[in-house]
């Protein structure tokens, strides 16, 4: 079961989820390597899909040219209508020489939607405004992405926008949430500015014009309320990303011996539950969803019980019932499950009765719900699996080592029999996994001498040399007697037993071998990982 949606904070959980496509319109925590996107399996050719023929059903045709196979390859139509935004479902392509026509169902109303082709050469990412019936055209040519045809004018607008404003990704928070909320504020104006011209120098729909400006406001209010602060490394520039976990460690960092306490409701300039009521700014903009998630637990609700306790969850659970109906709801929960879980909530038996619990009445109220039953059921069978015994294929599963000797995890669990196991799946690729490498490496050692932790680091590469090369670059952060990498990476034994699809992704071993919890917090929310070793270390039973 993969754990992390949308970047390096599990509230992210939008949850995307692929390494390159979390850091470019939202973050996410966990990523995938870039030829492991969803591909769309062709069709065969059906006369009444030939290019530039419009479809006359109720349905939405996207037709491109490209230059760029992968393009054709990789095109991740995003729709944010889904629990979690994930890639459009009922979709199928035809594919002609250098010509594509898509053809997207189930989508019965106007929509926001994130257009992010991966292509060979350049990663792209966008938003188009489609309607059902509607026929787009684009072409991507000398690395460009553009639109024809007669919503040209509305599905160029956000890459202009992005091109000509200021960027949020290169306004990090310095220490000071009163100045990063000034800085974001004028990059909000910015675009405000823009898009108010571009609108009255240019013909679009009324509808259009709302569904953009819930955009850019909630966007707004995701900056606000998840600071940006992790820094990506990039051949094309450097960039921050939204941490959504940050902000109450932000608040006592700065203000735990102020005489003046934080004003949250001055900094959200006074944002109320009534400012989050709105269902068309949920189906069109992924922002809403990421920022209403954020203020519902760091904001609205007013509780002193720590983050992520059972009396927490409660009080969240409980202000949510009070506050929200319908879809936005049935969104604020589903994603408060997965955001305990990812932090680990689910360990113990005790919480394992009351997260199984939780989730049951979760799936009876969204009853025919499928994006949001099929979400809790995966995280129940994960949960369900805690305290399970690893199959003989699985611990036989083949790695490699720096200097080219083949093992099997059996043979390296062998050598510390009496030691809890921390595997660390990452991959050359990865910045989030490689930024966890380099900052946890205090914790870890303290760990590993206080708890008798070892740590072993398992790449899912399939370029061994890429690999190596990184793991020199990371020689004073990896042990590597403990770093492999894994034959057949996500297609081992090992990782389709713990179902690994995302990374970075952390499983914690007993002493005998067994799985304590094979979605584990990351090792950077050091509390929580701690206890869950300490509680692994416990004579008494885990279940």
């Amino acid at each position: 079961m993969s754990k992390k949606l949308l970047s390096i904070a599990p509230i992210v959980i939008i949850i995307p989820i692929i390494c390159i496509t979390m850091f470019i319109l939202s973050s996410s925590k966990n990523h995938e390597e870039k030829d492991s996107q969803i591909i769309i399996e062709e069709k065969i050719s059906d006369p009444e899909l030939t290019f530039g023929k419009p479809i006359k059903t109720n349905n939405i045709v996207v037709i491109g040219k490209s230059d760029d196979p992968g393009v054709f390859k990789r095109p991740n139509f995003i729709n944010d209508t889904y629990l979690f935004g994930r890639p459009h479902k009922d979709l199928e392509k035809n594919i002609q020489n250098d010509s594509i026509t898509f053809i997207l169902k189930k989508i019965d109303k106007p929509l926001l939607m994130e257009f992010s082709p991966s292509g060979d050469k350049k990663y792209f990412s966008t938003i188009i405004y489609i309607s059902p019936n509607d026929t787009v055209l684009f072409e991507v040519k000398n690395n460009k992405l553009i639109f024809t045809g007669k919503n040209a004018t509305q599905n160029n607008l956000y890459t202009k926008l992005e091109a000509e404003t200021l960027e949020y990704g290169k306004t990090p928070y310095e220490d000071n949430l009163l100045s990063y909320k000034e800085k974001i504020k004028a990059v909000y104006e910015d675009k405000k500015q823009f898009f108010n011209n571009y609108i009255s120098k240019n013909k679009v729909s009324k509808e259009f014009i709302s569904a953009f400006e819930k955009l850019l406001k909630y966007e707004y209010y995701d900056n606000l309320a998840s600071p940006r602060n992790v820094m990506v490394i990039s051949k094309n520039g450097d960039f921050y990303v939204n941490d959504y976990n940050a902000l109450p460690t932000l608040i006592e960092k700065e203000y735990l011996n102020s005489e003046i306490p934080f004003d949250s409701d001055a900094y959200f300039d006074g944002l109320s539950v009534k400012d989050f009521q709105d269902i068309e700014a949920m189906r069109n903009t992924h922002f809403f969803k990421n920022s209403i998630s954020v203020l519902v637990q760091h904001h609205f609700t007013k509780h002193d019980a720590p983050y992520y306790s059972e009396e927490r969850f409660k009080a969240e659970i409980d202000f949510t019932e009070k506050n929200f109906k319908g879809k936005i709801r049935d969104y604020i929960i589903g994603r408060m499950i997965w955001d305990y879980y990812n932090k680990g909530f689910a360990f113990g038996s005790q919480n394992i009765n009351f997260m199984v619990n939780v989730i049951d009445e979760y799936m009876a109220s969204v009853e025919g719900k499928e994006t949001h039953i099929t979400a809790m059921q995966e995280i129940k069978n994960d949960i369900l699996t805690y305290d399970f015994e690893m199959s003989e294929s699985a611990l036989n599963s083949k790695m490699i080592n720096h200097v080219g000797d083949t093992i099997t995890l059996r043979d390296i669990f062998n050598r510390s029999k009496k030691r809890i196991k921390v595997v660390d799946f990452w991959a050359s690729w990865c910045p989030p996994c490689i930024k966890q490498i380099q900052e946890s490496k205090p914790f870890k050692d303290r760990l590993s001498v206080e708890n008798n932790v070892e740590w072993i680091y398992l790449s899912i590469d399939t370029d061994r040399e890429k690999w190596l090369e990184k793991g020199k670059q990371l020689d004073n952060f990896l042990n590597f007697r403990n770093s492999y990498v894994l034959v057949k990476g996500k297609k081992s034994s090992l990782a389709r037993a713990l179902q690994v699809h995302q990374i970075p992704r952390y499983v914690i071993f007993d002493k005998n071998h067994k799985v304590i919890v094979n979605s584990a917090p990351s090792p950077s929310d050091e509390e929580v990982f701690e206890r869950i070793i300490d509680d692994a270390q416990s004579p008494k039973p885990i279940r």
